[in-house]
């Protein structure tokens, strides 16, 4: 008989994360890219939410009817705390998958979203997914999938099913399965420094190992020291959504539609030759950017697009900036490093998106062909709302209808956040705008010092009430690993508060404040 967690890692809690990919706004630019018609939402589910952060995020956000599920119940009760604390309606439940799929008093899902579960499942569990997906998706209906793919894990497998052994047969038993996985890692470290790690050592490998180490504790211990931990391959993972009627849409993940920015052109020649066949297709571009994570959509039946459709569909959405023009630039992060944007492309939109504040991308792509004197095509528009959405300059904004609805159990979560920092520094560390249905992350200072702005609209006051947070909680200002000294404390503090005077007006605006 299988114990209640099937091998999933249980003694202690998920992280507080929150993820956009799940936020079921993102869909609309995702599949509009793709020159494909976005469902309408209006019932949405995840499974597996860990702490619920997201689902209450979501849920907080009005746009859709929120249910979600997750077996550990210490998780299950963080997160149904968490909805009666926004007062937003959503269903909490502790049941397996298997308990979940037997249910008859759920309704039918246009959303089911899947983040960070399916590679660390037994197959018996997958299964059981699958099966959730064929009976409860509606028709139409989307899944966020996200994975670990086989492309950018194959080499990390020896060494992370060693961490997993040491982990388990030398370190002490008593101790929390977080510690021993920063044990096994730091083993791991010591292996890889090594001459004789050259044998198996390459530049990707160093990568990942180099992230791992940075990586929350609690994290690592979910990623590292489950009992099941299988990465896939694209066709692995259609054949299986496959099963439940259902077809690759589009990516979740907006760094995966900028191919065309980041590949040689004669790396895009070879994609095209396998351009006919999808599996094939992306299998060779996961290849290619040595992917370690995947997240998709996956759609029960699509409805596909000519261009002038989707640029129809796509003109009347609306978007903005969370962040200040001063603070732009033109570099782009993306799999293959740092790309510089064409300045002149891209100013005019930042410029449209400060002087307008909400807008639509219509108007936007007025703006922008005023500017260069010329049209710009469907595929020139679509890759510069995606550059500007992966670098978290441009969002999505909620219909008026849902921003209303949203904006009292947004205040009742973000009071709730900001109060919490000044009595901890285990946090939350996002806030909800209900205007773009979407979280904004934060530091801990930056939390006291927002908390101490709605206490008072003096910045000497805003330093002076931080610096009482910080000395009640005993909490050092470290910057760059060095101890700060309490003048130099006060400078930097007198630095963020400088800084978020500028943000302020920006966080009224997406109404967080």
């Amino acid at each position: 008989m299988h114990s209640w967690n099937q091998g999933y890692i249980t003694d202690i809690n998920y992280t507080k994360g929150y993820y956009g990919t799940l936020n079921p706004l993102r869909i609309q630019l995702c599949f509009l890219s793709q020159k494909i018609l976005p469902p309408k939402i209006n019932t949405a589910c995840e499974l597996g939410f860990g702490q619920g952060i997201t689902l209450n995020f979501n849920a907080a956000s009005a746009n859709a009817q929120w249910y979600g599920t997750d077996f550990n119940a210490s998780q299950a009760h963080f997160a149904q705390n968490l909805a009666n604390i926004s007062k937003a309606p959503l269903k909490v439940y502790n049941d397996s998958f298997e308990e979940f799929l037997k249910r008859d008093d759920l309704p039918q899902f246009d959303f089911i979203a899947l983040h960070g579960i399916y590679s660390w499942v037994s197959e018996e569990i997958r299964s059981q997914i699958i099966e959730f997906l064929h009976k409860k998706l509606n028709i139409g209906g989307v899944c966020l999938i996200s994975y670990n793919c086989q492309a950018g894990w194959s080499s990390f497998a020896p060494l992370r099913d060693f961490l997993r052994t040491y982990s388990h047969y030398l370190t002490p038993l008593g101790k929390i399965s977080s510690e021993r996985a920063k044990e096994g890692l730091n083993f791991i470290n010591a292996l890889i420094d090594l001459p004789c790690s050259d044998t198996f050592k390459n530049p990707k490998l160093t990568s990942v190992i180099s992230t791992l180490s940075k990586m929350d504790s609690s994290y690592l211990s979910h990623e590292l020291l489950n009992e099941n931990h299988t990465p896939f391959n694209f066709l692995e993972i259609s054949e299986m959504m496959g099963s439940a009627k259902m077809e690759f849409a589009s990516y979740a993940n907006f760094a995966d539609h900028l191919t065309n920015i980041q590949l040689l052109p004669e790396e895009k020649d070879l994609l095209m030759q396998v351009a006919h066949n999808r599996a094939i297709y992306e299998m060779l571009k996961d290849l290619m950017f040595s992917t370690s994570f995947r997240s998709d959509y996956w759609a029960k039946g699509v409805i596909r697009l000519n261009q002038e459709q989707a640029l129809e569909e796509l003109l009347k959405l609306r978007i903005i900036s969370p962040i200040p023009f001063s603070k732009v630039d033109y570099e782009i992060k993306t799999y293959r490093g740092n790309f510089k944007l064409n300045e002149d492309f891209y100013r005019p939109i930042l410029e449209s998106l400060h002087q307008n504040g909400i807008v639509t991308i219509g108007k936007i792509k007025q703006d922008l062909e005023q500017s260069l004197q010329r049209e710009v095509t469907f595929a020139e528009l679509t890759e510069s709302l995606i550059a500007l959405s992966n670098k978290d300059y441009i969002k999505l904004v909620q219909e008026e209808e849902y921003i209303q609805k949203s904006q009292q159990y947004a205040t009742n979560l973000n009071q709730y956040i900001l109060k919490q920092s000044t009595q901890s520094q285990e946090v939350i560390h996002y806030l909800l705008s209900p205007v773009t249905g979407e979280a904004i992350s934060f530091n801990h200072f930056e939390l006291l010092f927002l908390f101490a702005s709605t206490l008072s609209s003096d910045p000497k006051e805003w330093i002076e009430l931080v610096t009482q947070f910080l000395k009640k909680s005993k909490e050092k200002m470290i910057k760059d690993g060095k101890e700060l000294s309490p003048s130099e404390a006060t400078q930097e503090l007198e630095k963020q508060a400088h800084s978020l005077q500028e943000w302020i007006p920006l966080f009224q605006k997406l109404k967080i404040l």
